[in-house]
C-alpha cells in the first residue's frame, strides 16, 4: 500500500468491512439508522479526500496542462486560471472538512456513548488544527496575489499586456513598429518565470497537503469507528510535528 495513501486507504475500507455493501454502493436503501449514517460520512470523506487529491495534483496542472499553441488563450493567462482554481479549492477543502466535522458532532447524541463530551473536544480540536495547517497555506497565497501587488501579480499584468500587443488587440499609434520579438522573448521569460514559482510551491504544499490528509483520514476514522463500536487494525497517527507514527493498536 501507498505509504502516502495507507491511513485514508484503510479510512475507506472500513466502511467497506463493516456496512452492507448494497447501501454503500446506493443499490439498497439503509433500513438502520447507522447504516444511513455510514453511508452518508463514506460519501462526505470521499469528497474530503477528493478535493485533497485535486490539490496534490496541481503542481503538474501548473506544469503540464496549457491550451495548444494555435488556441486564443495564451499560457499567461491560462496559468492565472489555474492559480485563482488553486486558491478557491483551499476553501473548497476547509469548507468540507468543516461541514463532516460538524455534522459528527450534531450526531454524537445519537451514538448514546458515555464519553460524549471528550468526543465532542477531540473533533473540535481536530478541525480546529486542520483550520490552522491550512490557514498557514492559504494566508501566503491570497497576500502574495490578492492582498499585496506582489512581483507574480506584476508578471501576470506584464503577460497580459505583452499578449495584447502580440494578438493586435491593443491599437499602436499611427507610424509606431511593434518590435515582435522583443515583446515575444520578454513574454517568454515572465511566463517561464511564473511558471517555476508556482510549480515549486505546488510541489511544496503537496507535500504538506498529503501529510495533512492522513493525519485527518486517521483521526477522523479512529473516532467515527469508536462511535460505532468498531477497531481498525493497522492505524497508525502521525503526529505534524514530529512525524513519528504513533500505533494505537485499534
Amino acid at each position: 500500500m501507498n505509504e502516502n495513501q495507507e491511513q485514508a486507504s484503510l479510512a475507506l475500507k472500513y466502511f467497506l468491512d463493516n456496512f452492507p455493501i448494497e447501501v454503500l454502493l446506493d443499490q439498497t436503501k439503509p433500513s438502520k439508522k447507522i447504516d444511513e449514517l455510514a453511508h452518508f460520512y463514506l460519501g462526505r470523506l470521499t469528497e474530503v479526500f477528493s478535493v485533497f487529491d485535486r490539490l496534490i495534483r496541481y503542481e503538474h496542472y501548473f506544469e503540464k496542462f496549457y491550451p495548444p499553441t494555435d488556441s486564443d488563450i495564451p499560457e499567461s493567462e491560462a496559468l492565472e486560471y489555474h492559480l485563482r482554481s488553486y486558491i478557491e479549492d483551499f476553501y473548497i477543502l476547509q469548507e468540507r472538512i468543516k461541514k463532516i466535522t460538524k455534522r459528527l458532532i450534531d450526531d454524537l447524541s445519537y451514538y448514546s456513548i458515555e464519553n460524549e463530551s471528550d468526543v465532542r473536544e477531540a473533533l473540535e480540536n481536530m478541525l480546529n488544527a486542520i483550520h490552522e495547517g491550512l490557514k498557514d497555506i492559504t494566508d501566503v497565497l491570497r497576500r502574495e496575489h490578492v492582498h499585496e501587488h506582489s512581483i507574480s501579480e506584476l508578471d501576470f499584468s506584464t503577460g497580459k499586456f505583452l499578449n495584447m500587443l502580440l494578438s493586435g488587440k491593443f491599437p499602436l499609434p499611427d507610424g509606431a513598429t511593434l518590435p515582435r520579438e522583443k515583446v515575444q522573448q520578454r513574454l517568454s521569460e515572465v511566463t517561464v518565470r511564473l511558471k517555476a514559482k508556482h510549480v515549486a510551491q505546488a510541489k511544496r504544499n503537496s507535500e504538506s497537503l498529503r501529510k495533512t490528509k492522513e493525519w485527518f483520514a486517521s483521526r477522523f476514522i479512529y473516532l467515527f469507528s469508536i462511535l460505532n463500536g468498531h477497531k481498525i487494525e493497522g492505524l497508525k497517527m502521525k503526529s505534524g510535528a514530529s512525524n513519528k507514527n504513533e500505533d494505537y493498536g485499534v
